[in-house]
């Protein structure tokens, strides 16, 4: 129940940011993509993001109706772990990711820490990431990326990559 709501909150507010634009009503029903995860899945210390399972879309290539994607990362149940150190502080990195989008690579990106000493495992850290990504001639991948140094960072229960596609 919880993505059905915040699937039309998204369909919503980008409603309101597309809402001058001239789109074809009987597209519309074609202008979300959505791909989530509720798989437990951890990162440990590597250097340089890597992309996050599960959490990859493949945007259409542009059209009459839509030349732009709304792209939005939200992961609500995040937590960093290092139980075998006191005194690190523990963080890691996010991004979303559009490597062939028109003109070259679009990122955004977005960190949680835990700054917290003699503490093992973080609080659930939530986090959202929202990046426009300008459609091509074809069909471009976006994704999910993260990095983590000296800790663990984990993703449990619900995790979701969404497009809503318009035109500016």
């Amino acid at each position: 129940m919880k993505q059905k709501h915040f699937l039309v909150l998204v369909q919503l507010a980008v409603i309101s940011l597309f809402a001058t634009s001239r789109v074809n009503a009987a597209e519309l029903p074609n202008n979300l993509l959505y791909a989530s995860t509720t798989a437990t899945q951890s990162y440990t210390t590597f250097i340089g993001p890597i992309p996050i399972s599960g959490l990859s879309l493949t945007l259409p290539a542009a059209s009459t109706a839509y030349n732009t994607a709304i792209v939005t990362l939200n992961m609500p149940n995040l937590f960093l772990s290092n139980p075998a150190s006191d005194t690190t502080k523990m963080s890691a990195e996010f991004e979303i990711v559009a490597p062939e989008a028109p003109g070259g690579f679009v990122a955004a990106n977005g960190t949680i820490g835990c700054d917290t000493a003699k503490i093992g495992t973080s609080a659930v850290k939530p986090l959202t990431i929202v990046l426009k990504v300008p459609l091509g001639p074809t069909g471009q991948p976006v994704e999910a990326e993260w990095a983590a140094a000296d800790n663990t960072v984990t993703t449990q229960y619900y995790a979701s990559i969404s497009a809503v596609l318009g035109r500016e």
